[in-house]
């Protein structure tokens, strides 16, 4: 009998969030001796996916007789931190889900809080599965410590099709919007016919962050872009600063959007799930989301029928790209009780057929190569159309989380917040920016080398 403790989850988190302050005193933990070798514990994230693992968990259960799988969700706001303090404790499950990029890995690595799993990535034949720059990012000084199994294509703005009849605006052609003035007309256009214009979760601790990385890649140059990816490593070239024109556009017309009313009314007191409400509930005309968004709003049963674009370019021209998220990842951390049938289990799961029948059905993308579009019509028509524009448009890794989270998400989302609010105008927020970067060149911050 499987079940999903959200609240037994929760509440050793907080039970447990104390226990962060003092990680750098854990030393790693009782290992397979401690465990039964047959019950397993598997923290996945809330949402769609929660539902497909349970499949997953029977399919174990069922090739290895006598063991028992039970599933514990966590959400996304207690991935970026409380979880911590779990995955490094002596409650910890066998197997913990976390967000590459948010300061909870670098954490725990640092720490020796996570198991390597090299064996697992040998047998699972993963460095030939994923792309290289997915196997460069989950490999540290030669070892493996964790499983990616999913890629998200983030910020598509999903639309409602009859506001837009109704404003007398045409489904944008290939899913681009030519420019920003067009953009902020088609607003002006669905705020007269009673509609507010973008929905964004500007409370939440990453959304923000989304705006912010669909509009960059098009604001500097693909070397530029490029090496904002990278240059925060001591050593690197320097020449690429956030105080450079490109990225301040980028702040400067985050803050525009504010002022001249393009995001939903208190969008900076909204998190995702209002947002989202917002736009099912019809008055809210576009929302700023990403593929994983379809299920839910499905699920939602809108009475109108969305479409979906891009972003305008902040550079005419251009064609916006979609931003990829690789960053949702298992590990077995380090005083799991039976780190061994963990181990077991990720191999079982890291297969070309659970990328198609959970990833896929659970409205992500599959992570593998291997894996053929041919194969995806679970992923829902909208998602199935952003993968085959990708492919046009191109992907690039999406900024706030490949860079460390001491410049991307945790710190970037707070300064974001401070500008739409009023309190940094756009170039003191680029120079927060360019200090952060300069920390982390220097050393005087961690995260640099993980």
């Amino acid at each position: 009998m499987r079940a999903f403790n959200t609240s037994k989850a929760a509440r050793r988190a907080v039970v447990l969030l104390a226990a962060a302050s003092i990680l750098a005193a854990c030393g790693t933990g009782p290992g397979a001796s401690s465990g039964d070798g047959k019950s397993l514990r598997v923290q996945i994230p809330a949402g769609p996916m929660a539902e497909r693992m349970q499949q997953v968990g029977k399919d174990f259960e069922k090739a290895n007789p006598g063991t028992k799988v039970t599933f514990e969700s966590v959400d996304s706001n207690s991935s970026r931190g409380p979880n911590v303090a779990l995955l490094s404790s002596t409650a910890t499950p066998d197997i913990g889900y976390l967000q590459r990029s948010t300061g909870v890995w670098s954490a725990l690595l640092k720490n020796k809080q996570l198991t390597p799993i090299d064996d697992v990535w040998n047998a699972a034949g993963l460095a030939d599965k994923y792309a290289k720059s997915q196997t460069a990012y989950y490999t540290t000084n030669g070892h493996h410590y964790g499983v990616l199994y999913e890629e998200l294509l983030i910020a598509p703005i999903y639309y409602d099709k009859a506001a837009f009849a109704k404003a007398g605006i045409p489904d944008p052609a290939d899913h681009q919007v030519a420019s920003v003035a067009e953009f902020e007309s088609m607003v002006a256009k669905l705020k007269a016919a009673g509609y507010e214009g973008l929905g964004v979760g500007g409370s939440s601790p990453y959304d923000l962050g989304h705006t912010l990385d669909a509009l960059l890649p098009t604001a500097v140059s693909e070397s530029d872009y490029q090496a904002m990816l990278t240059n925060f490593k001591p050593g690197s070239p320097t020449n690429v600063k956030y105080t450079d024109p490109g990225f301040v556009k980028v702040l400067q017309t985050i803050r525009d959007w504010q002022k001249k009313g393009i995001f939903q009314k208190g969008m900076l007191g909204m998190d995702t799930t209002q947002a989202q409400a917002l736009f099912t509930s019809g008055r809210l005309a576009m929302l700023q989301g990403g593929n994983y968004s379809y299920a839910d709003l499905k699920a939602a049963k809108p009475s109108f029928d969305m479409g979906w674009f891009l972003l305008p370019p902040l550079t005419a021209g251009r064609k916006t790209p979609f931003n990829a998220f690789n960053g949702d990842t298992l590990v077995i951390p380090a005083k799991a009780a039976n780190p061994g049938l963990a181990k077991k289990f990720l191999k079982f799961f890291m297969t070309d057929k659970y990328q198609v029948s959970v990833v896929a059905a659970s409205g992500s993308l599959p992570v593998f190569t291997s894996i053929k579009p041919s194969s995806l019509s679970s992923l829902g028509d909208l998602v199935q159309q952003q993968f085959e524009l990708s492919k046009s448009v191109g992907v690039v890794n999406i900024w706030d989380s490949t860079v460390p989270s001491t410049l991307g998400q945790s710190f970037a989302v707070p300064v974001l917040q401070k500008l739409v609010s009023g309190k940094l105008t756009p170039r003191q927020a680029a120079q927060e920016f360019q200090t952060g970067l300069e920390n982390l060149q220097s050393g005087k911050v961690s995260g640099a080398t993980d």
